[in-house]
């Protein structure tokens, strides 16, 4: 147990540090999005928002989605909806094989 909080101390900010980067990233323009939000009913936002997840799965409260339609609003839209984060998910992307 010891060793499991020191080790979650030591990475818990360098596995933090990539999302805090691309948080900062500016989402206009993006097509690929990364979306953070409830684990129960992420997708329900992203449908109300109008788009739709991509990839080949989903993790446990993020998903990657492109919108249908408007996706200059999409981001605004998905926030509306109930989504914590939206962020440029082209990295993401790359890494998931989306």
């Amino acid at each position: 147990m010891r060793f499991f909080s020191l080790t979650l101390l030591i990475l818990g900010p360098l596995l933090a540090a990539p999302v805090l980067a691309a948080a900062g990233r500016p989402v206009e323009g993006a097509r690929t999005l990364l979306v953070v939000g409830p684990s129960h009913g992420l997708t329900d936002i992203l449908r109300r928002a109008g788009g739709r997840p991509i990839g080949p799965t989903q993790a446990p409260m993020a998903l990657l989605a492109v919108a249908e339609t408007h996706p200059e609003t999409f981001a605004e839209r998905l926030k509306t909806e109930g989504a914590w984060l939206v962020v440029d998910g082209a990295i993401a992307a790359r890494i998931c094989g989306a």
